[in-house]
């Protein structure tokens, strides 16, 4: 199983917003340079992250996104599905019933394998369901804001000029 590149970014947007300092809104520029993708591709996760009411955007000089809620009601399975959907289903082409044609065992054999995607799609997103992201830090860090990334983009830029 491949799971896209988005929602890896995608948790990483929502821990690096639960871990900054004082909660501070951060910009997409500022954080597209922390994960070092395109400032545009990462514009296209954060909305889907907006529509689906895990953070939340601000405008202004001092906007930018924050978390809607805490990581503690936040699972994994609410990244994946914001940004894939609900993806992983099995649709039959029908190539079989054009090769083995009124054959009942071929048809029993493609229910038995459409049944087999059913349920590992729902275990799959129950194990996605059971993981918050509040598990992958620490809970004092996310409560309070333990880190100043807007401090550590800064340094960066200075480094680079």
């Amino acid at each position: 199983m491949v799971v896209n590149r988005c929602v890896e970014q995608g948790i990483y947007v929502t821990l690096i917003l639960s871990l900054e300092k004082n909660h501070r809104p951060l910009r997409s520029t500022e954080l597209s340079e922390i994960l070092f993708v395109s400032d545009s591709y990462l514009k296209k996760i954060l909305r889907k992250l907006v529509l689906a009411d895990i953070i939340i955007s601000s405008p202004g000089k001092d906007g930018g996104f924050q978390l809607a809620r805490s990581i503690e009601e936040i699972s994994v399975y609410d990244v994946y599905s914001a940004l894939e959907g609900e993806k992983c289903e099995l649709k039959m082409s029908g190539i079989g019933s054009r090769i083995f044609i009124d054959d009942e065992k071929f048809m029993q054999g493609e229910e038995k394998v459409v049944s087999v995607f059913e349920r590992a799609n729902a275990a799959f997103c129950d194990e996605l369901h059971k993981l918050k992201l509040s598990e992958l830090a620490i809970k004092e860090h996310y409560l309070h804001g333990a880190i100043d990334f807007a401090a550590l983009v800064n340094e960066t830029r200075k480094k680079t000029l």
